[in-house]
């Protein structure tokens, strides 16, 4: 596609739909440039794949994190994450390693920049280039604010010295930014962040050459670099000098959001291959498929990944519908979704057998999407980090947030049109509403539930929040910082999964998604989330509820619609919703 209009100078982005990605890249089962015999082959090569890479930049996929304001063509952060969950469908790592860590640097430009900076970043991403991240050191972890590397003002200039170890792209990205300690004194206003533009001038201050080998995400080129009096202008600090961590915070915000919500669809894709192959292997006489404990255990996966599906759509639309309530919110997806993830895929390994560990194609891509989703609740923010995030601000929340018994039903109408996302709106604090917890008290969500097991579920749901509450209000506020007990970790564990319930029924409110206006799919959701909530799993046992599920991955395996909330061919982003029904 033409992705720059000559005619102003490569300021604009061409304004139309652009092509579906899944159209793009052809089957990943049928033999092709991407499919998934080439994505294991570059994987054990640690590289990524150059036709999709090529096939990326035909598309203008760094178009998608520009905001519409600036030339690009993200307004709705859903869409956003419709268009690239195919790349995440077929391989992680080329998701990373393309695209999302550009995302992750120009987030905290389109938070903090001045409108030159932003300006100019647009037409750095629509020209294709690639920005790489400088925050963590291996010594420090997640905690930022302890980072050594430094930058001494002289002048006009920053001058940086120190290293950081884990940075992905960071020799082949024309651009990195550098979280450096700019001031000697401890404390949130200690560091600051400075946009490196390599040049030939200024590359030599910089060892970019050592690359740094993962286990997962292997074509990713995580690479160290060390700087030996690198010069930065002044004039490329994003935000006002030690305004880094209030930056990146805000920032993560969004990250948090997008990265979960991707992540579903290397899951949507791992069910699809252990379907099939659950279908055509024959064990005792019949397939994998026919043996009840198999059935069970790929139905309970399948009813957390649509959990994890729902938590995360939900969380995403937050972001422009409830942005001062997402600093909790987006942590708490970033910390429970990826542990649903894994979970889910440590048990379809256990449905494989000897399959998963031999690596038999065509099924031997999953391997790698198991050691590849490891990755994302370590990498970017852990999930420690994120239950740290929420811990300091559950006084504050409790305050401040209404108990109130009315959800916005805007939240939940997955698919309907939002606003461009306002970044100025994002704030680091608590929050003055509730909106996931009214879901599980509104009258309106109730009554779409009708009478029944659904309904009594979703009452006992709402005691234990209100519960839950109360045993949040009894911790003071210097039991939640950084040496907070366990059992204050477990008490943000478990608002994780009152929030991901919240979500859930707020869906099962709207019905606008086939999946959760079925009475049985409605009730198991809320069921899973009351026996995780209450300290346990339920495992399905009941025949009429994994044959339900079984059902519904039959039909959707069999159009080759993914097994996610939304089929592909009944996403929410239809027509009907852009002529306004």
């Amino acid at each position: 596609m033409t992705l720059i209009d000559e005619g102003d100078s490569g300021s604009s982005v061409a304004r139309r739909e652009p092509g579906d990605l899944d159209a793009l890249f052809g089957d990943p089962r049928v033999p092709g440039p991407f499919d998934y015999r080439s994505i294991v082959a570059d994987d054990d090569a640690r590289r990524l794949s150059e036709p999709a890479e090529a096939l990326l930049d035909e598309w203008g996929a760094a178009a998608e994190f520009v905001p519409a304001s600036l030339g690009g063509r993200w307004v709705s952060t859903e869409d956003l994450v419709r268009r690239w969950r195919p790349i995440f469908r077929r391989d992680p790592a080329l998701g990373l390693g393309y695209g999302l860590t550009t995302l992750m640097a120009a987030l905290n430009v389109w938070v903090a920049g001045d409108d030159a900076q932003r300006a100019d970043v647009a037409s750095r991403l629509l020209r294709g280039e690639r920005i790489a991240v400088g925050f963590h050191e291996l010594d420090h972890g997640n905690d930022l604010l302890q980072n050594e590397c430094w930058a001494d003002a002289d002048g006009d200039r920053w001058i940086v010295g120190g290293g950081k170890q884990v940075v992905n792209n960071v020799d082949r990205a024309e651009s990195l930014l550098i979280m450096a300690r700019t001031a000697p004194q401890p404390g949130a206003r200690s560091h600051s962040l400075l946009l490196w533009h390599k040049d030939d001038r200024t590359r030599p201050h910089a060892d970019t050459s050592r690359r740094v080998l993962t286990v997962g995400m292997r074509g990713c080129r995580i690479g160290a670099v060390e700087f030996d009096g690198l010069p930065v202008p002044v004039t490329a600090t994003v935000g006002a000098p030690g305004t880094a961590a209030q930056t990146a915070l805000t920032a993560f915000q969004v990250s948090r959001a997008v990265i979960p919500a991707l992540a579903v669809a290397t899951v949507d894709a791992s069910l699809d291959l252990a379907m099939r192959y659950a279908r055509e292997r024959s064990l005792y006489g019949g397939s994998v498929l026919d043996l009840p404990h198999a059935r069970a255990l790929f139905a309970g996966v399948l009813a957390d990944v649509l959990i994890a599906d729902a938590f995360s759509a939900v969380v995403v639309r937050a972001l422009h519908l409830a942005p001062a309530e997402c600093l909790i919110l987006t942590a708490a997806s970033k910390y429970l979704v990826p542990q649903l993830l894994l979970s889910a895929m440590q048990d379809l390994s256990v449905l494989f057998g000897s399959t998963f560990y031999a690596r038999v194609a065509p099924f031997d891509v999953f391997e790698k999407f198991l050691r590849d989703l490891a990755v994302v609740p370590i990498g970017h923010a852990g999930s420690t980090a994120c239950l740290l995030t929420i811990l300091p601000n559950l006084p504050a929340w409790i305050r401040r947030s209404r108990r109130t018994e009315a959800a916005d039903p805007e939240l939940f109408r997955l698919g309907a049109p939002v606003d461009e996302l306002a970044f100025d709106r994002l704030t680091l604090g608590a929050g003055s509403s509730d909106p996931l917890g009214a879901a599980l008290r509104d009258p309106a969500v109730r009554a779409a539930l009708g009478d029944g097991p659904a309904a009594e579920t979703l009452e006992r749901l709402g005691t234990a929040f209100d519960a839950l509450r109360d045993e949040i209000a009894a911790f003071a506020p210097s039991e939640l910082g950084a040496d907070a007990s366990p059992a204050a970790f477990d008490v943000a564990h478990r608002l994780t999964l009152a929030l991901a319930a919240g979500a859930w029924a707020g869906l099962c409110g709207a019905g606008d998604a086939a999946i959760t206006s079925d009475p049985l799919i409605r009730e198991i959701g809320l069921r899973r989330l009351e026996a995780r909530l209450n300290g346990g799993r339920m495992d399905l046992v009941d025949p009429a509820s994994v044959d339900r599920l079984m059902r519904f991955a039959e039909d959707r395996v069999a159009r080759d619609a993914g097994l996610s909330l939304f089929a592909r061919d009944e996403s929410p982003q239809t027509a009907a919703w852009k002529e306004g029904t």
